[in-house]
């Protein structure tokens, strides 16, 4: 039989030298012979890997096409992942399959089989793969405490107990299977840069999903045994009512996550089969965004400051749940969040907490709604309002009383368009000339999502005329590229890794004030913003897949609906 240092001469004409430099690397910085040869032979990872593998009969495996089971991860700790350098991959009976980038490490093996309680099988994986995997699912992240908003009286005892040192990973061996459960799929939620935990349950079966990107996406299937357990174990932590199970209950969780606050907020709701818990993640680091990097085009980011640089007048934020709206909303507060001005929020519910803005919880089952909120703002001496949605055309009157008065007022409305907003707001009932006196600028957006950077390619199926026919200009589809995600390990296989927002910003000018008072249709107001040279969500969204952020399917899902319009400049 051959010699390893034969076999890696023969396939890869390593050199005797070569050979024994990687050995002196590997003892010098106490890490395995193949990682040395990686690191030394970077672009052979896949043949040196195949080497070992023959040698050792032992089989490999390509971590950055394998998903891993919450389920799996959770019965190894990550101190003793993350020190062996080891990854559990899947169970098989009484057998946990690990891939490991040493099969010498005889110890690993052992101490893996007696952390996990089952017969730990090798398999052979680059040591850069198992790397990035590490990093993935694990995470560096270091969760010190878990703190529990109380919401209700009757449960502050068990919210008190709730507050604890967690550790610092996955499956710490003093906390039971249900709170490990809990507690990983947060650290998981937190480390994929999901915006959702949904804990589902059905007649035969419990399902975990994460929202990421705006896509849900199985992460674990607990035993239908743990149904009770597990609702009781979020509700706990959330401060609900774990009696209560006939009606949907509201709470929060604050997770401090090393010195990095995150929030979440937690709705149970019954089902047929048990109630379903969904967990709205809430990162306050993401409302500190400089607003240059919301995805608006220089012209829209010119208009859209312009407007709420204004000391007086309305701008809405437009588009469908889930699309942005917080985020552009308190961007902007934080841009005008100043000593001498007076900033108020009337919000359902108060998702963040903002230091130096006064934020008021509406209740409307007691009356104390968004226009009640907004008629008691008016004898707070406020410079800025916010009035997180315009429901109704009291709220709405009350909002341009307000801007009228010489207040500037943010707010949102749930429309397609910016165009369509106007046409929204006169349905309503509001009268034209309050509202061509009031509103100064309108924005509508939509989430897209980014193509991955690591694994960008030229997208083959998109053509020119295919191109022309999305809305490019035919004098500019041959310089345009389209691209895509090919998938790969950092972006889950899936292409595609965090979003951007698309936006048609109309700033109400003089022209478009007439044709609201003239009664003008929202197709005759299109025609005349578009004259007035506005992008709209489409071409917007044209714009940065002409520059690669975007990919043309994803143009096509952020604008479903949009009307053909030739891109300008894209």
């Amino acid at each position: 039989m051959n010699t390893l240092e034969q076999m890696l001469a023969e396939t890869l004409s390593l050199s005797k030298a070569e050979y024994q430099a990687a050995t002196a690397h590997a003892q010098e910085k106490s890490i395995s012979l193949l990682h040395a040869l990686e690191l030394l032979h970077p672009g052979k990872e896949e043949a040196i890997l195949a080497v070992f593998s023959a040698f050792y009969e032992i089989p490999s495996i390509n971590l950055s096409q394998k998903e891993i089971p919450l389920e799996v991860l959770a019965l190894l700790p990550k101190a003793i992942a993350c020190k062996l350098r080891v990854l559990p991959i899947e169970q098989s009976g009484t057998s946990l399959v690990i891939a490991m980038g040493d099969p010498r490490n005889v110890k690993a093996l052992d101490t893996v089989g007696f952390k996990a309680g089952l017969f730990a099988r090798p398999v052979l994986a680059s040591e850069l793969q198992i790397t990035t995997a590490l990093e993935k699912y694990y995470g560096t992240v270091d969760v010190t405490r878990f703190n529990v908003v109380d919401h209700q009286a009757q449960a502050s005892a068990a919210a008190a107990q709730a507050r604890k040192t967690i550790g610092t990973g996955i499956g710490e061996k003093d906390d039971g299977p249900i709170i490990q459960l809990v507690n990983d799929v947060m650290i998981q939620c937190v480390n994929q840069g999901a915006s959702d935990i949904h804990f589902e349950s059905y007649e035969n079966a419990l399902r975990v999903r994460l929202r990421v990107d705006g896509t849900l996406r199985d992460i674990a299937h607990p035993p239908l045994s743990q149904r009770a357990a597990l609702t009781s174990r979020v509700k706990i932590l959330a401060g609900l009512d774990i009696a209560e199970s006939r009606l949907p209950q509201d709470g929060a969780i604050n997770l401090t996550v090393g010195e990095k606050p995150i929030d979440f907020r937690v709705n149970s709701l019954p089902s047929t089969h048990g109630e379903k818990i969904v967990m709205r993640l809430l990162d306050k680091s993401n409302l500190h965004v400089d607003m240059t990097q919301l995805g608006f085009t220089p012209e829209q980011f010119a208009t859209f400051t312009q407007a709420i640089h204004n000391p007086h007048g309305m701008v809405l934020v437009t588009g469908p749940t889930g699309s942005g709206k917080t985020t552009t909303l308190y961007s902007a507060l934080q841009e005008l969040n100043k000593e001498d001005v007076n900033l108020m929020t009337a919000e359902d519910p108060v998702e963040y907490s903002l230091t130096g803005v006064n934020q008021v919880q509406v209740k409307p089952e007691i009356g104390f709604d968004f226009a009640a909120a907004l008629r008691a703002f008016l004898r707070q001496d406020p410079d800025i309002i916010l009035v997180g949605e315009i429901r109704d055309v009291e709220t709405a009157e009350i909002a341009i009383k307000a801007s009228l008065t010489g207040h500037l007022v943010l707010s949102t409305l749930h429309t397609n368009s910016a165009v369509d907003t106007v046409s929204r707001l006169l349905n309503m009932g509001v009268e034209a000339y309050n509202l061509v006196a009031a509103l100064t600028c309108v924005t509508a957006q939509r989430l897209a999502r980014r193509i991955c950077t690591r694994c960008r390619i030229v997208d083959p199926d998109v053509t020119p005329a295919i191109l022309q026919k999305a809305g490019i200009p035919a004098n500019l589809v041959e310089k345009v590229v389209a691209y895509k995600g090919a998938g790969c390990i950092a972006c889950n296989n899936l292409g595609t890794r965090g979003r951007i927002a698309v936006h048609e910003v109309l700033p109400i000018s003089e022209v478009m004030k007439k044709a609201i008072l003239e009664g003008k249709s929202a197709a005759d107001m299109r025609d005349i913003a578009l004259q007035a040279g506005i992008r709209t969500l489409r071409q917007s969204a044209l714009n940065q897949m002409a520059q690669g952020v975007i990919s043309l399917s994803e143009v096509f899902a952020t604008t479903a609906g949009e009307e053909h319009v030739e891109e300008k400049g894209a």
